[in-house]
This record gives C-alpha cells, sequence and structure tokens, in this order.
C-alpha cells in the first residue's frame, strides 16, 4: 500500500475543514507562494484574491474585498497575508468576524503566517493547519530542476533530497544550488547537510547531531541493546505489510552518569538514520513556545525517518514545569506522540523520574520505558575497557576484573574520568599508563551515587513496577546498608 504524502494529508484535512463550514482556516508556514500554489491545486475553479499589508489603502481594501466575498453568490479563497501585524488596531478582527457572521458555504478566508497570533475574538471561528514542509517528492523534484538548470546530468537526487529533508523549498534549492556547484558528490552532501544546520539553528530549538557512537561503544546495557536491534528491520515496508506499526520510541530513565544519553545517540547509528536533538530549554526561550514546539516536529517529521532526541526531558515536560503555557506546549508535544504521521523515533532520557506525569510514560507514547541502574562488575570491566581503547590503549594488558571490583557505587562517566585522571597521572610522569595508576585515580574518587544514596534507592524503588531494567546481570546490591 502506497504511503500517504504529507500534502495529501493536509489537503484531506483542509478540505474537511471547508466542508464543515469553517470560515476562516489559519495556515503556519514561511512560505507564502508556495502555499498559494497548492490552495490553487485544491480549488482550481474558485477564484482567488490575496491580499497583503502594503500602501495607505490596504485596511479599505480588506473591508471591501471581505464584504463582496460574503455577498458573493459563487465559492471563492480569500488569502490574507502580513495580518498579525495588523491586530492592535482592531479593525481587521471586526471585518473577519463580519465574514464569519455571513455564514456562506464556499467563500473562505486563509490566513497565511509562520506566526499563531490568533486573538481571543477569533477563537471560535478559526482552525488551525500547519502547512507541511516540502517531502522527498518535493525535494527530489527541486534537485532536478536545479541540475536542469546547471546542465548537469551527474548527481545523486534521492541522496541530496534526503539530505535537505526539514527545509523549505527555497532553503533547499539555494542548498542545492551550492551543491551542484562542486564535482564531488560527498561534498555535494555535506553541503546540504551544512545548510540544513544553519536552518536548524535558527530554528534555535532543533539541532542536528553527528552521533559519533555505536553499540559498541556502549558498555553493559545488553537488554536495551537486543531491543533496539530488534527494531532495525521495522522501520521498512515489509514490516507495515507484516502488520506491525512504526517503532514510536523509547524512554531511558536511571542514576545519573550511566549512559542514557549514550545509547540515544547509539540509536540513531544502528537505525541508519539521522539524529536530531530537541531542546526544551530553547523552546520555552522561544517568544513562543507553542509555535516552536509546532515547529520543532513538523521539522522532524519533514526529516523522517529520523530519530528525535529529548535528553533530560523532564526538565521540559516534568510535573513542576506544568504552568499556563507550559502546560499547553506539554498538550500539544504529547498530541503530536500519540497522532504522529511519520517514522520518528523518539529517545527520551529522564533522571528525575518523579517528575514525569504518568500520561507521559504510558504505552503509546513509548514502546518501551527502560531503566539504568549502575553498572554491575562485568558491565564496569566493559566500560574500563572502551575508555582504555578509545584512547589508544590495550586493553587486555590490564587487569580489568581486578581493577573495578572495589567500584561498586561508580556510574560510567565516572569510569571515564578515572582513566582520564590515571592518564594525567602517567603523562606528568613521562611513562605509559599502569594499572597502579588506575587503582589510585579509582580510589581517589567520590562517586556520585554515595553523595545521593536515597534519590538512588529512589529511583530503584519507582523502577521496580515502572519500567524493565536494561541489563540482565545487575545483581541486587544494597550498596547503602550498614
Amino acid at each position: 500500500m502506497k504511503a500517504e504524502r504529507s500534502i495529501e494529508r493536509f489537503a484531506r484535512k483542509l478540505r474537511r475543514y471547508w466542508e464543515a463550514g469553517y470560515p476562516i482556516v489559519w495556515l503556519v508556514t514561511y512560505e507564502e507562494q508556495r502555499a498559494i500554489e497548492v490552495l490553487r491545486r485544491l480549488a482550481p475553479s474558485w477564484p482567488i484574491q490575496i491580499w497583503s499589508w502594503s500602501g495607505r489603502q490596504a485596511e479599505d481594501d480588506l473591508d471591501e474585498m471581505l464584504a463582496k466575498a460574503a455577498s458573493s453568490e459563487s465559492p471563492g479563497l480569500n488569502v490574507l497575508l502580513d495580518v498579525p501585524t495588523r491586530w492592535a488596531e482592531g479593525r481587521m478582527i471586526r471585518a473577519l468576524r463580519n465574514f464569519a457572521a455571513s455564514g456562506r458555504p464556499g467563500r473562505h478566508v486563509i490566513i497565511v503566517s509562520p506566526s499563531l497570533e490568533l486573538p481571543v475574538e477569533l477563537e471560535k471561528d478559526v482552525c488551525v493547519l500547519d502547512f507541511p514542509l516540502p517531502d522527498e517528492v518535493d525535494l527530489r523534484a527541486a534537485v532536478r530542476g536545479e541540475a536542469q538548470r546547471k546542465g548537469i546530468g551527474n548527481f545523486d537526487e534521492e541522496h541530496l533530497a534526503r539530505c535537505a529533508g526539514g527545509m523549505t523549498w527555497l532553503e533547499a534549492q539555494r542548498a542545492f544550488r551550492m551543491a551542484l556547484s562542486v564535482q564531488d558528490p560527498s561534498q555535494s552532501a555535506r553541503l546540504v547537510l551544512s545548510e540544513k544546520r544553519q536552518v536548524m539553528r535558527r530554528s534555535a530549538a532543533l539541532e542536528l547531531v553527528e552521533p559519533e557512537v555505536d553499540l559498541q561503544d556502549v558498555g553493559g546495557l545488553e537488554v536495551l541493546k537486543g531491543w533496539l536491534r530488534t527494531r532495525v528491520v521495522a522501520f521498512g515496508p515489509e514490516a507495515r505489510a507484516f502488520g506491525l506499526p512504526e517503532p514510536r520510541g523509547m524512554m531511558v530513565c536511571g542514576v545519573q552518569g550511566c549512559g542514557k544519553s549514550l545509547v540515544a545517540k547509539a540509536t540513531a547509528s544502528v537505525f541508519g538514520l539521522p539524529l536530531v536533538r530537541l531542546d526544551f530549554a530553547a523552546v520555552f526561550a522561544s517568544s513562543s513556545p507553542e509555535l516552536a514546539v509546532r515547529q520543532a516536529t513538523r521539522m522532524a517529521e519533514a526529516i523522517a525517518p529520523v530519530v528525535l532526541w529529548v535528553d533530560e526531558i523532564e526538565k521540559g515536560l516534568g510535573q513542576g514545569t506544568l504552568e499556563s503555557k507550559n502546560a499547553r506546549v506539554f498538550g500539544d508535544f504529547l498530541i503530536w506522540m500519540q497522532e504522529k504521521g511519520a517514522p520518528v523515533f523518539v529517545a527520551a532520557t529522564a533522571n528525575e523520574v518523579e517528575q514525569l506525569p504518568p500520561e507521559l510514560v504510558r504505552r503509546g507514547r513509548f514502546d518501551e520505558v527502560f531503566f539504568v541502574d549502575l553498572p554491575s562488575a562485568r558491565e564496569r570491566a566493559d566500560i574500563l575497557a572502551i575508555h582504555l581503547r578509545r584512547r589508544g590503549r590495550h586493553a587486555e594488558r590490564y587487569p580489568l576484573e581486578e581493577l573495578v571490583k572495589p567500584w561498586d557505587y561508580v556510574s560510567g562517566a565516572e569510569i571515564e574520568q578515572v582513566v582520564i585522571a590515571a592518564l594525567f597521572r602517567a603523562f606528568a610522569a613521562k611513562r605509559e599508563l599502569e594499572a597502579e595508576d588506575i587503582r589510585l585515580a579509582g580510589g581517589e574518587l567520590v562517586p556520585l551515587a554515595t553523595m545521593y544514596e536515597e534519590r538512588v534507592q529512589a529511583l530503584r524503588t519507582w523502577a521496580t513496577s515502572r519500567a524493565r531494567k536494561a541489563s540482565t546481570d545487575r545483581r541486587t546490591l544494597e550498596l547503602f546498608e550498614d
């Protein structure tokens, strides 16, 4: 079965609103011209009047246009641009309320704006739709168009289009012009990705991340790793034909410094998908958090299939943050997680699990909730070996099991710091790293778990009936008993 394109879903929703008699539809988009072109295709027999704020008679022209549209005997579309800039004067609000009150079927106003600033007077008469970003079909057409203009016949259309996912039509066109000006195909792709990073940086809430880690860089957590491997093949059409839904995501919670963020990054590598980080601090720092999260999720769907990494999700969506507009952002994000129509795998991490609202962690939002505990002795040895190899040492030359035996309280991040401290010691002595350096560095470490023992125990208690253990061989440690 052929997958429905995002623009087809948009057209179906818009027609539904028109048929339901909504007089005013607000399209949230930066792409004015592309939106107008799509509207022309959706209603080819309807006349389209376009109004924008230009000239001293603009408001008089708007009043006249809406009055004629309301009394017209034939259906039509009236597209308004630059509308939010004129709300303060009130006259435009009255003109739109008069139009909505006329109630004539087939007469519609379409407001096109990148921001959503809806006056309370119009809330009952306006429905809001996000205009979709270009999908792969659109972007491939844009690549071909630019290549034809430049007279280029040898280029990787599919790869360049995938690299540009999440960009507007004009942003993609500019990126393709730059990419097709070089001969090296790999350099072309890097140029498009570089432009996309600039686009995401301007959006503030999203960041394209290079994972640079794989599952082999994660020590222990064999249950979680095995679970991820079973999901690798679930993104293709064969899985849909078999009756499987798209993988939705996972929540990884637990003790700080035990590899939660590392696993989120490795997920993108094992799936072979791009990794995008959603920063809720940037969302709430923006002038319109609701708009910021809508734009972020819309862009993530345009890039899909993709892994969306939400680090420390409780800092943005925890119960202590849900006040006024923050609660609306939380609601919008929950609805998107439940209803998203594109393969976006949400990899969320959390430290303070008591702050997580129950509706966030229930099944249906995530496929699985994992709990990451302090590493066992075998896992500590694996982690120590990984960090030694990462710094150019042969791990088999060191007595790993013996070194990690007294480190019951030590997290994976702290093991990395032990290795770094040991390297500093050896470098200062102008000799190669020795096992004694690691032993001494480990003995000097004060693990975080010993300073916050009550919190660690509370995490374990919470996870007992709410989460699946990420490791198989974690023995029950009563670390804090006398």
